[in-house]
Formats: C-alpha cells, sequence, structure tokens
C-alpha cells in the first residue's frame, strides 16, 4: 500500500469508543443473543449491556475515575466478557489474566500493570486471594449481576487505553503492550470487512482472553451484532470442540493451524462443519496439507483465511483460499496487506530488499498499537514516528519474510529468540532462564525445531549438575510453578557440555537434532500389563501417533504437547468416566504412573453401579454415592486417605452405556440399596454423598431406617438445597406428569444412543443427558427426617450472594455436626481439603468402630449453627 493511501484513511479515523459503538449496536439488536458459551449460559445483546454497566459501576465504586488497568480472573465465558465490556465502560484498561498460567507469571503480570482492583468470580476467587498482591483489592462479581444504582458512567475518548496483554520477556519477566480504543475499533472494522461479518455470524472463541488474538473475536462479533461463542479448549478437549461447532452452528472458527489438524483427524464427516463458512488460521505456519484437509470437510462455498499478525500490529496480512486455489508450495503465502497497512522488507541495514529477498519485516501503519506497557524506551526503540504531526508510525518485527513474485507475502518465522508454538508465542530465552534457575542444570538451552510436518517442539538442551539419573519428568515438575504448560520442553537431551562459537557464544546450529519418535517391537517387559494399561496405551496410540507403546515410554518424550495432552485427557474422560487436571501427564507421564493414578480414582466399566474405590478384607465397608455428573472419580483421593475399610462408589446407571437411568432420587436410592444390602445385610450403614448424591445418600438412610435398618454415619458433603417451590398443583398430578414425561425422553435417549455411529458422540451424549437428569431429579427431591446424626461438610471460602442455604439440611435429622474445611467446593476433594476431611472423617468413623462417639463432634446442629 502507498504511503498516500494510507495518509488519506487516517483522516477517516474514528471518533467513537468501544462503549459508544456498542450502545448503538445494543440498541439496534437487544434481543440477539451476544454471547453463546459451551456452559450452556447465553445473554442478549440488551442483558449483556445491563450486566456490564452493573460491573462498571461497581468497579467505579471501588476506584477512582480515569484510565488505569483493572485486572480479570474469571473463567472462560460470558461472565468474562461482561467484565471486559465493564472495564472499557469503566474508562479503563482490561488486563485479562488465564488462570492456567503459573501463580508466579499471574504476580509478574499484576506487579508490572499497577492494577488496583481484580475482578473474580466464585470459582477463581481463592486463587485470586492467594496471589497476595498488594494493595490490590479483589471484587468477586456474581455470575447473575445487577445493580440498583443510577450511577453515571464516564464519557470514554478513543485515545483512551483499551486493553493490556502480555507477551513472553528474554528477561523472564512478561512484556505489557497496550491499545487504545481507536485501534481496537479499526482493527474490528477491517476484519469485519474483509471477512464479512455480518449479524447472523456465530464466531467462536478459543483463544484465552489473555492473548491479544481474542480481540479481534470479541470486538468483531460485539461491535458487528454477530454472537460470539468461548468455548474452552484446555478442558473441554478437541473431540468435544467437533460435537460443539455442530450444536451451535459456528460460522466463523477461529484457531491455530495444529487445533485445526486434530480437529479435522476427529472428523469422519462434514457434520461438525457444516455451518462453518470461514476458517481463519493463524499463529503459526499453514501448510498445504492444512488446505488439503479444509477442502475435504467443508463445504465448496467455505473460505480458508491465513492471516499473519501480532500483538503490536494487530492483523497485517491474509490470503483467502477457496476451492480454485493453486498452492504450488508445502508453507502457504501469508497474503497481501490489509487495508491501512504496509508491509516493508528490509536487510540488516535497514535498507529494502528486492522481490523473493528475505529480510526482516517492519510494519507501517496509523493503528499499530501504543507500545510497551510504562516503557517509554523499549516503545521508542520498538516504534518509529514518521511525522510527529502523524499518527503513522513504523514498527519494525522480529520476523523474517519475502515477497513472492505475485506480490503475495511469505513470512519464514523469527530472527530472534521468539518462535509461534501451536499459536503461541514462546521466548527461548525466557525458557532459558527459568531451566537456570532451577538446582538441576549447570547450562541450558532452548530451541524450536519443525519435524517433517512443519509443526515445531520445544526441546531443552542441559547439562545437569549431578550425574544421578533424574528423568524428564521431574525437570518438567520442577519449571511447572515458573512457566505456563505451552511453555514446558517436550524433550530434555542431556550433553556434557554446550556447544560454543569462537566468541564464547552457546553455538545453536551445532545442537544436536532431537530424537524422532521411535519404536520397533517391545520387549516383554516393556508391553501393557493390565487391562487399564493396555487401554491408555491405545489411546496414547491413537493421539500421538506413535505404535506400538510400552508402559514406561515418557508422553513428551514420543512428540507429546499440552494440546495432546488435552486430547488425550478428554478420551481418558470419555473412556473411564474421570476428569483430570491439565498437569496430569506432566506428573505422571507414561502409562504405567497413569494407570495407576487412574487405578486410585477411576470408575470402572460395569453392568453394577457400584464401583470399588478401596479394597480391604477388614472394617466396615463406606458408600459414597455419585455427583450430578453421575460419577466418582472426586471420591478417589478421600479413599487414599481412609485406609482400613473397604469404599464403594455409586456411578449413575447407565453412565457406561449399560442399563436405564434412573430419573428420581427414591429411585436411584432403591437400585443402589440392592447393592448396600447384597455387600452387607445387616449394618449398621456407612453413607455418603457430594451435590446430588447427597440427596440420594439422604434418601438411601431413610428408605433403610423404614426396614429397621441401622444407619451409623451419613454424610452430605456441601451440599446446598434450593428453596422449596410453591405446590401450584396436587402432588400425584404432579408426579404423573413427570413420570409420563421421564419414560419418553428415557425412550428417546435410547434410540438415540442405539442409532448414533460414533463412540465418542455417543458417549459424550450419555454424559450430557444422564447429568441433566441428575438435576433435575435434585430440585424435585423434597428430604424428609432422618432420625439419626447427620454429619455436613463445609468448604469454607464459598461465597452466596443469595444466601448460604447448605446448613439448612439439618433441620431435617434429630441431630447434627459441621465439619469445615478449607477451599471451595471445587477443591473438597484436592489438597489440602481433602487432608484435613479425612481426618475428621478417619476419626468419626474409627470411634463408629469402637461404638463410641468422640465428644468433641456431638454438637448439635443449633449449637453449630
Amino acid at each position: 500500500m502507498e504511503a498516500e493511501t494510507i495518509s488519506t484513511s487516517v483522516a477517516n479515523r474514528t471518533t467513537e469508543s468501544i462503549p459508544e459503538r456498542f450502545a448503538k449496536i445494543a440498541a439496534r439488536f437487544p434481543e440477539r443473543i451476544a454471547i453463546s458459551d459451551a456452559s450452556g449460559q447465553s445473554c442478549t445483546y440488551a442483558e449483556l449491556d445491563a450486566r456490564s454497566s452493573a460491573i462498571a459501576v461497581r468497579i467505579l465504586e471501588r476506584v477512582d475515575h480515569g484510565s488505569e488497568p483493572v485486572a480479570i480472573l474469571m473463567s472462560h465465558g460470558t461472565l468474562l466478557i461482561a467484565a471486559i465490556l465493564a472495564v472499557l465502560k469503566a474508562g479503563k484498561i482490561y488486563i485479562a489474566l488465564d488462570p492456567n498460567d503459573p501463580a508466579p507469571r499471574l504476580k509478574a503480570m499484576l506487579n508490572d500493570a499497577g492494577a488496583r482492583i481484580l475482578l473474580t468470580d466464585e470459582t477463581h476467587h481463592a486463587l485470586a486471594q492467594s496471589l497476595e498482591i498488594s494493595p490490590i483489592a479483589i471484587l468477586e462479581i456474581p455470575e447473575n449481576v445487577f445493580s440498583s444504582s443510577v450511577q453515571s458512567l464516564p464519557t470514554v475518548a478513543p485515545e483512551a487505553g483499551a486493553w493490556l496483554m502480555y507477551t513472553s520477556g528474554s528477561t523472564g519477566t512478561p512484556k505489557g503492550v497496550w491499545q487504545n480504543h481507536r485501534g481496537v475499533i479499526h482493527h474490528a472494522e477491517v476484519y469485519c470487512e474483509l471477512v464479512q461479518i455480518t449479524p447472523a455470524d456465530r464466531l467462536s472463541l478459543l483463544t484465552s482472553c489473555s492473548l491479544a488474538a481474542s480481540a479481534t473475536a470479541i470486538f468483531s462479533a460485539l461491535l458487528s451484532g454477530a454472537t460470539l461463542c468461548p468455548f474452552h479448549l484446555r478442558s473441554q478437549g478437541v473431540e468435544r470442540l467437533g460435537v460443539w461447532l455442530r450444536e451451535e452452528k459456528i460460522t466463523v472458527l477461529h484457531c491455530v493451524p495444529t487445533v485445526f489438524r486434530h480437529l479435522a483427524r476427529t472428523q469422519k464427516t462434514r457434520d461438525g462443519f457444516e455451518s462453518v463458512r470461514l476458517i481463519r488460521l493463524g499463529g503459526e505456519p499453514v501448510l498445504r496439507g492444512d488446505v488439503e484437509m479444509f477442502r475435504e470437510l467443508c463445504s465448496p462455498n467455505a473460505l480458508l483465511m491465513h492471516a499473519f499478525s501480532s500483538t503490536e500490529t494487530g492483523l497485517v496480512s491474509a490470503l483467502m483460499i477457496d476451492l480454485d486455489t493453486a498452492l504450488p508450495d508445502l508453507r502457504v503465502p501469508a497474503g497481501r496487506a490489509v487495508r491501512d497497512v504496509e508491509i516493508l522488507i528490509s536487510n540488516s541495514d535497514g535498507q529494502p530488499v528486492r522481490i523473493g529477498e528475505e529480510g526482516v519485516i517492519s510494519i507501517r501503519s496509523a493503528n499499530l498499537s501504543q507500545g510497551y506497557w510504562r516503557q517509554p524506551d523499549a516503545t521508542a526503540s520498538a516504534f518509529q514516528q514518521v511525522d510527529a504531526a502523524s499518527p503513522i508510525r513504523i514498527f519494525r518485527t522480529a520476523d523474517r519474510g519475502r515477497f513472492r513474485s505475485d506480490g503475495l507475502l511469505e513470512h519464514l518465522g523469527r530472527g530472534d529468540q521468539q518462535v509461534k508454538i501451536r499459536g503461541r508465542r514462546v521466548d527461548l530465552s525466557e525458557v532459558e532462564s527459568a531451566l537456570r534457575a532451577t538446582d538441576f542444570f549447570e547450562e541450558a538451552a532452548a530451541a524450536a525445531p519443525e519435524d517433517a510436518s512443519g509443526e515445531r517442539r520445544l526441546v531443552a538442551y542441559v547439562v545437569p549438575r549431578s550425574e544421578k539419573n533424574v528423568t524428564s519428568q521431574t525437570y518438567r515438575r520442577a519449571l511447572l510453578p515458573t512457566l505456563p504448560e505451552h511453555m514446558l520442553p517436550s524433550d530434555f537431551i542431556v550433553l556434557q557440555k554446550l556447544p560454543q562459537t569462537p566468541s564464547g557464544k552457546i553455538d545453536r546450529v551445532a545442537l544436536p537434532s532431537p530424537p524422532v519418535a521411535r519404536h520397533g517391537d517391545l520387549s516383554d517387559e516393556a508391553k501393557p500389563r493390565m487391562v487399564m494399561e493396555k487401554s491408555l496405551a491405545r489411546i496414547w496410540e491413537m493421539v500421538l501417533g506413535v505404535a506400538p507403546i510400552g508402559r514406561t515410554d515418557d508422553f513428551f518424550e514420543l512428540g507429546g504437547t499440552s494440546l495432546l495432552s488435552v486430547e488425550i485427557l478428554s478420551r481418558i474422560e470419555e473412556r473411564f468416566g474421570v476428569t483430570l487436571p491439565p498437569s496430569t501427564l506432566v506428573e505422571h507421564g507414561t502409562i504405567e504412573q497413569l494407570a495407576h493414578l487412574l487405578g486410585s480414582k477411576v470408575v470402572r466399566a460395569s453392568s453394577s453401579p457400584l464401583i470399588q474405590l478401596r479394597a480391604s478384607e477388614t472394617g466396615r465397608p463406606l458408600f459414597l454415592v455419585h455427583s450430578g455428573r453421575g460419577d466418582v472419580a472426586a471420591y478417589g483421593q478421600l479413599a487414599l486417605r481412609l485406609p482400613g475399610r473397604p469404599i464403594y462408589g455409586f456411578q449413575s446407571v447407565g453412565l457406561n452405556g449399560k442399563g436405564i437411568p434412573r430419573i428420581s432420587v427414591p429411585a436411584m436410592a432403591r437400585r443402589y440399596l440392592k447393592e448396600v444390602l447384597a455387600k452387607d445385610p445387616t449394618g449398621p450403614y456407612l453413607l455418603g454423598g457430594s451435590c446430588l448424591g447427597a440427596m440420594v445418600a439422604f434418601e438411601m438412610a431413610m428408605q433403610l431406617t423404614r426396614r429397621g435398618k441401622s444407619v451409623a454415619f451419613l454424610a452430605l458433603f456441601d451440599f446446598a438445597p434450593k428453596p422449596a417451590k410453591k405446590k401450584t398443583i396436587s402432588r400425584r398430578i404432579k408426579s404423573e406428569v413427570h413420570r409420563m414425561r421421564d419414560a419418553l425422553r428415557v425412550a428417546r435417549w435410547l434410540i438415540g444412543r442405539t442409532l448414533s455411529r460414533k463412540a465418542n458422540s455417543r458417549q459424550l451424549k450419555t454424559q450430557e443427558f444422564i447429568s441433566k437428569l441428575n438435576r433435575e431429579s435434585t430440585s424435585r427431591y423434597r428430604p424428609g427426617f432422618f432420625p439419626g446424626t447427620l454429619t455436613v461438610v463445609v468448604s469454607r471460602d464459598m461465597r452466596f450472594p443469595l444466601g448460604d442455604r447448605r446448613l439448612t439440611m439439618t433441620q431435617h435429622a434429630r441431630d447434627a455436626r459441621v465439619i469445615t474445611v478449607p477451599g471451595e467446593r471445587a477443591g473438597i476433594f484436592m489438597s489440602p481439603a481433602v487432608d484435613e476431611l479425612a481426618g475428621h472423617l478417619r476419626e468419626i468413623l474409627n470411634a463408629i468402630d469402637e461404638c463410641k462417639t468422640p465428644a468433641h463432634q456431638t454438637e448439635t446442629a443449633a449449637a453449630r449453627v
């Protein structure tokens, strides 16, 4: 683009702020859905406008008017987007923090930003407090936030700061880049024009909102009347992404090429892409094979867009690819400069290079980011002002490229220590700093070589301080507290000394190539042994594309990445019914270790709902009922800490594909009691449950007492019953309506399950169906009166905007004891809460075994409440 064209466009720059532009859209499309997230939550433009204004009022009640950063630590969903818009309405700069980042990184960003307030949600309140950043104020925003205040919101100038995003820093400290409202709106307009976004579109948001790429999806959707659809890829997995694309009818999909490749491999038909009209790939090289997969899976009218962008520049260039686009080379070019951008390529002396010659890419535009946060020297060095009277500047990137003879840009990668791995910027210097900061290494270097498919692997070359045989897994665990998972090396290559240049620097060219994933025949000792090990090995072989896999092979040394780990954990959840945290394969990186971990937690496929969590030939058995999800994985850590007795868990009937689900709480209790009485015909009985399971365990106790049986222990784990609804029709008529409706729903589900062609889709639908039935059965259950002692376990750090109802269950028992443990509900069965909980339960259960009750545990409900 010629300089005159850019200069002309400067006069047409927007004079609005993001809140002003959004207000017009909300007024035009008040009833249109603005956000629809993967958890099932959605809100209209009118609702989003009201919720964000309410949050903005709360922000201004805590801090003064004026531009300053406000940090956000929330789940990837509707409330997070509302909070982002609220910060902008309050005239502040939003900085979205990724809850999956290590605490030291979060602290570094908060300290550098200088934020005085941190917005969080109920799920991440404890994490926010654990950061201990003073004097920052933590403000928890309830899911259904509202405000009766009539406080007016400030007028925001287009030049005011909008977002602050942090990239990797060579010193180990993240470096902040910030942008103003005018720049955000401009980039959204350019993208909407390029892609032809309309209010009928539904845009995916897979990227963490802590990354600049998320701003394109967020503001392109919300400033055009389209629907924004957040999906948390890290926890949901690639296979679920395919189902979600179809169910949400996504029309514009944003993702990095690596995600697209894994997604394409999970799709056997075009069903998942039938509504997709455009796929934007960026963040790493796009290969010809990606285009071929796109053409196979998407409709003939769909487009594939390869984009080149950066945090500092926004969208730079784009190439639109259809069925007829010729691609002679393996690597797909990055296209032509977008509106109001000029791409310059120069040599090391700053002189322009000829067509076809490689050089450093610089970007000339009036809409670059505002620079590096509170680093004027770094900003002045990287951003060159063309004219003091003009907003046009030149940013010299660290990327290298060349122009082809047809004028298309070829992006050849970065020339400094920063690389793109699966769409995330990784500064190799930061990785090296973290390696050297551990006690393990004398010297360390990091590299990111490409494999045959064009994907990069992060490799660490290390010189250990000790000759002890330390595993790669131990090294990764040492790095986990300081580096995000996407920056953990997949390979550790041990050397006696790092190669050096004559000047004494690391000779990176001389670093050896990482080993290629090998495999011939396995020895008998290396072969997977148990059924679980064999099942896990098959999952690894399908995801990693390596076979056969031995029981001691390391996941990362086989080429595993954080993205592949998400896919493996997703398949483990589908196969075994267990949800594992993202860091599992860092800490349990072999088939043998992972099988041992699952052995203590897993829900095994069985025609019986009864699952043995802990085996023992002595002691009275403890029976624990599943949560609303239907599985008993949460009880695994608790079972490990209660030795000396057998422990059983009940999973929902039908969860493993066998049997017909029970719809009501009494029906579940009757079915589970058959198993209880078969294991222990006499009693006295020890029962417990969480969420839905609390009500089922309570009903089991009621049915046992009606049979004349003794219940010595009944525990409800952090259960908050909903308020009873007023009776509007007779109980008998209402019961008949529910019975008929449920019978039809179960019949329809059974037919759908039988006809489903895909096992993974069938299993996912089963889990969703049973989870929904369980939630509804809880809301319909009305507990009676238990003539014994009730143990109520509550988490200490929970907050209830509408009031805490967890202790109301003590009114339904003759006597009660209350146990309080640290943390929130989600962590009650995880350390450190589970350690304290297990200590209380051991004391109570041991006293019951000895036929006596500990004096300090016998306080009544009235006394404790």
